[in-house]
């Protein structure tokens, strides 16, 4: 009798000693060691989900042989779409924020709401802090008001509002640096996932830094050219200020003022502190147009602006130093979109 069958006569001897399956029978007989020298490794316990979302305050102990299924916001039922939109992190709120103040015609700026997503996503993987309490995020999307969903997730927007800049400089000595070297650490990251919802948001995540890498990446288009890599690094900015503006006030990026030493000037984008109204803003100086803009005042394209304290600038009274300032907003906004493109 070859040692084979031998093994497996003695597996159906021991499973029916002692009441274990076959395969449990010659787990133990096949000792610590595989044919190859290797030691045997254990496969990973397979543990079940509960069937339906827990309750936000749940331990565990009303079922004590499955894994919570946490609460996320497109659990909730009977809410709108916007409202579950804004409370899921990071994809979720970024195409919310994206869709709100990028204007509908702009294709190319809301593309680029999977850079707010990763932004999202580095901050509340480095500062779990800034991450709502499912309690509070579950009460906020039950309410069915975006406002309410907002005001949890403010502290997560003030601190993408403050990483974010439209400064170039800051931008790639500071910014995009810090990105790259958050997508090398999810690329490298080996931690063990335990839950399906962990595997799904670290696949989502995965996905974004494949998109930054992208992103960065020269493509041959259609017509046979090169196309320079890049991302509207801008366009994110912009849309945080606005939201921040329209819950507590100040100037909002393209809003023309006047500043301390009496010139015109449009508000290019903004700088928040913890908490309350703007601290500073970037500006850009209100100049009489020409060639076409003559008798109007447009924001010079030259350099990037200069940055002013809050208290130091007031709001331009439409017909202040510009008979035409009603057709002045469309091109400041216009000038935006090209220095973004550019």
């Amino acid at each position: 009798m070859t040692d084979d069958k031998h093994a497996k006569r003695a597996a159906r001897e021991l499973a029916a000693a002692r009441g274990i399956s076959y395969t449990a029978a010659r787990r133990q007989l096949g000792g610590a060691l595989q044919p190859d020298g290797q030691e045997q490794e254990e496969p990973p316990p397979i543990v079940p989900t509960v069937g339906t979302p827990c309750p936000v305050d749940c331990d565990g102990s009303a079922h004590p042989r499955a894994v919570c299924w946490l609460w996320r916001p497109e659990d909730s039922k009977g809410v709108r779409n916007e409202v579950r939109r804004a409370a899921q992190l990071p994809n979720g709120r970024a195409e919310e924020i994206a869709w709100r103040y990028e204007p509908q015609g702009s294709f190319h700026g809301r593309e680029a709401r999977w850079l707010l997503a990763l932004v999202y996503a580095m901050l509340t993987d480095q500062h779990p802090e800034l991450r709502p309490g499912r309690a509070r995020l579950w009460a906020a999307v039950e309410t069915d008001d975006p406002d309410a969903v907002d005001a949890v997730m403010e502290p997560l927007d003030r601190a993408a509002a403050r990483l974010l800049t439209k400064d170039p400089k800051r931008w790639w000595g500071e910014v995009h640096p810090l990105l790259d070297a958050y997508a090398d650490s999810v690329e490298n990251d080996d931690r063990e996932l335990r839950t399906w919802q962990e595997v799904d948001d670290r696949h989502w995540i995965g996905r974004l830094v494949g998109k930054w890498r992208t992103a960065w990446t020269p493509v041959r288009n259609h017509n046979g050219y090169w196309d320079p890599p890049g991302v509207l690094w801008l366009a994110p900015k912009g849309w945080l200020d606005a939201l921040l503006v329209e819950r507590h006030g100040g100037h909002a990026p393209h809003a023309r003022v006047r500043l301390a030493d009496g010139r015109p000037a449009v508000v290019y984008a903004a700088q928040w502190g913890q908490d309350g109204l703007p601290t500073a803003y970037r500006v850009r100086e209100l100049v009489p147009g020409t060639h076409g803009n003559i008798g109007r005042l447009v924001p010079t394209l030259k350099g990037n602006g200069e940055v002013v304290r809050a208290g130091t600038c007031r709001l331009l009274a439409p017909d202040e130093d510009d008979p035409s300032a009603a057709g002045v907003a469309g091109r400041e906004q216009a000038g935006d979109v090209g220095d973004r493109l550019g």
